[in-house]
Parts: structure tokens; sequence; C-alpha cells
């Protein structure tokens, strides 16, 4: 049974309340994350048997004019789409659990997640604007020194509003706001912690990948001594791939929920000190 914090943790602290939260949650998400693994994998093998040659094709701007047709993107905007609805799922049954509240069940995670849809992919949209922004100053008249300058720019600021914005979804599912009031959110509760939230993503991310490392070298193995052809390799991969994400998929999200409820009362925290401090000079 997962108990939520009473107080704010160090980094080490946040990262074990993730892993405890990770596993109280397993029961419910593992399922949402094996429903995403087959429908990823059922999307490929559909693209695949549509255009076999994929397996075989080397040139990257032939694959780019297969990639562009119709066919195959329109598939894989709906892979997006059903994955942001997964990922809302796995967030809202974290969220729940890190509130202390009734656990949900895949069915309520999922109609959680499709409730707010909406709302993520004005996120989408938010931030689709930010990189055309981007666009506009690369395809700008301008000497290339200053279109460098103006990059570089865009992209340090880019950087620092992803730290600034990265718990935002978890907003959008612990609180009943919308999209810009969960970045308003973010915005607080990550102001002058940024290297702090940073750093502890980053060690769950190097976790991650260390454990999708650990799947690729014993899939590798495997494939050594069984000698696969092209398209088999491809579906091979996409096997292990699958089993990979059955365990790691909700990692992220735990650390994110977890990191969310530790600033939330690290933030209430100084609120309340700053309150008495101001009640003792009164």
């Amino acid at each position: 049974m997962y108990v939520p914090p009473t107080a704010p943790r160090d980094i080490g602290g946040v990262i074990d309340d993730a892993i405890k939260l990770y596993r109280a949650s397993f029961r419910t998400c593992w399922l949402i994350a094996l429903i995403a693994s087959v429908v990823s994998a059922a999307t490929l093998l559909y693209v695949l048997s549509r255009f076999p040659e994929i397996a075989t094709m080397r040139d990257p701007a032939q694959l780019w004019q297969l990639v562009r047709a119709p066919s195959v993107w329109g598939w894989y905007l709906a892979l997006s789409i059903a994955s942001l609805v997964l990922l809302g799922a796995i967030i809202a049954c974290q969220s729940a659990l890190a509130a202390d509240s009734a656990p949900l069940g895949v069915g309520a995670a999922l109609a959680a997640a499709f409730a707010r849809l909406p709302r993520q992919l004005y996120a989408i949209l938010l931030w689709l604007v930010y990189g055309a922004s981007i666009a506009l100053v690369f395809i700008a008249p301008l000497p290339w020194v200053l279109k460098f300058l103006g990059l570089m720019a865009w992209a340090v600021f880019g950087i620092y509003l992803w730290g600034r914005l990265q718990l935002w979804i978890v907003a959008l599912f612990a609180e009943p706001v919308g999209t810009v009031r969960a970045m308003q959110i973010s915005w607080g509760l990550i102001k002058g912690h940024w290297w702090r939230a940073a750093t502890i993503l980053t060690v769950g991310i190097i976790i991650v990948l260390i454990i999708t490392m650990i799947f690729s070298f014993l899939g590798g193995l495997v494939f050594v001594v069984v000698r696969l052809d092209p398209m088999s390799l491809i579906i091979g991969n996409q096997l292990i791939g699958a089993a990979e994400r059955v365990f790691v998929t909700s990692m992220i999200p735990a650390l994110m929920v977890a990191m969310y409820y530790d600033f939330k009362l690290r933030r209430e925290g100084g609120d309340l000190a700053a309150r008495a401090k101001s009640l003792q000079n009164a």
C-alpha cells in the first residue's frame, strides 16, 4: 500500500517515493502499458504488411517518401493520440494514489484520460506554435550570424520552458483545471527549483535507459543465436520492445507525480512560513 509523504524529501527521497508509487500502481498500470504496447506493435505490423519494402529499404530519401504517404502517417497520428490517452491513464492512476484517494481501475483511468485529451492536444498545439516561431527565425531574411544567435536563444529558452512546465500534465490530472492553468501551476511549483527538478528527472531517465539497454542486450543475444530475415528481425524487436514497455512505461510518470506532490508540499510549506513571518512582523 502506498503512503504519501507528509513532508518534502531530498532528491533521493523523491526517487525512492517514485519507486514506491511505481510499485503500488503497477497492478493497474502494467495492463495500460500492455495495451499501449499491443497498439504500437499492431500499428507497426499493419504498416509493414502494407509496405513490406520498409524492412529492406536503406535509402533515406525513399524511406521518407514512403513515410510521407497519408496511409502511413495517418496510422502513426492515430497511434500518437492513443499514446496520449494511455499516458494520461497512467498518470491519472498514479496521481490518485499519490493524493491518497481511492485507487482507479483501468476503465476509470482511461475515462479520465479521454476526458482530458482535448486539453493535452491544446498543449501540443501551443508547443507547435513555439516551434513555428523558431522556424520563422530560420527563414527570416537575416544575416546567418543573427539567425544562429536567434536559434540558440530560442533553443535555450525552450529548454528553460520545458523545465518550468514539465509538471503541467500531472497538474492536469491532479487538479480540476484546464491546460493554461495547469501550466501556471507547474510554473509556480518549479519556481526556484529548476535544477532540482531537472536533476530528478535526469536520474529517472538514466534508470529507464539502463533498463532499456538491458532488454536490448538480452534481445541482441537471442538474435545472434537465432538468425532472422529482416522482417522477422523487426517483428522480434517489436516483441522485445513491447515486453520492455510493460515495465518501463509507468516509471517516468511515477517520478513526475512524485515530484509534483513533493514540490507542492515544498511550496505550501514555504507559503505557511511566509504567512507566519508576516504575522510575527505585524
